[in-house]
């Protein structure tokens, strides 16, 4: 019976399979094509993800902290209690990135310039990411806590973030049209502008 690390390893396109419990910290799996695949437990800290395509996937109890992602691309994948610390998103691949994160650490991720509307981030932390330059239009940031977060040029239109904490969003420096902010948060955003509101 083939080993799982091995068939995964030599492989090229993968539909509908299950990984788990895998190490694959630090190597080399470029150039793959996985459809409709499930990943569980498995480990890919500092892999090398270049060229892959993840369409229809769900990764769950994994660790892809730094790991490295530019020219791959993911179409409809979603990401359930997962560390994914210090990826850079910024140069995945195709304008088709659609993703959601579901009790992820996102902490000191960067997705600057990335068009990611209607992205759901539900109860992850995101401590020190970057949204500089990013399409966040119609995203929703359920129990998300967003400390030290940067945004910057940021496209919050119609974005949700009435259950986010701990996040300093400047309405001069970024896109909000019917940006749903919690009741605090709703007056800090005010006070910058100069508005004061009576007690």
């Amino acid at each position: 019976m083939a080993n799982p690390r091995e068939t995964l390893l030599a492989g090229e396109d993968f539909e509908g399979g299950t990984f788990s419990g895998l190490d694959l910290s630090g190597l080399e799996l470029t150039d793959k094509n996985f459809r409709d695949c499930r990943f569980h437990q498995v480990r890919l800290g500092e892999a090398h993800l270049g060229g892959c395509t993840f369409e229809d996937c769900e990764f769950e109890d994994c660790d892809l902290t730094m790991a490295k992602v530019a020219g791959a691309a993911f179409r409809d994948v979603a990401f359930r209690r997962s560390k994914l610390m210090g990826v850079d998103w910024t140069n995945v691949r195709g304008m088709a990135f659609t993703v959601s994160f579901e009790g992820c650490n996102l902490s000191h991720a960067t997705f600057a310039d990335r068009k990611m509307p209607k992205t759901v981030f539900r109860e992850c932390r995101v401590h020190e990411a970057s949204f500089a330059g990013v399409d966040l239009t119609k995203s929703i940031f359920t129990g998300t806590d967003l400390r030290g977060a940067r945004f910057i040029d940021t496209i919050l239109v119609e974005a949700d973030l009435s259950e986010a904490v701990h996040y300093d969003i400047s309405p001069q420096q970024n896109r909000l049209r019917k940006t749903k902010f919690s009741q605090d948060a709703a007056l800090a955003l005010v006070a910058q502008l100069g508005v004061v509101v009576p007690k």
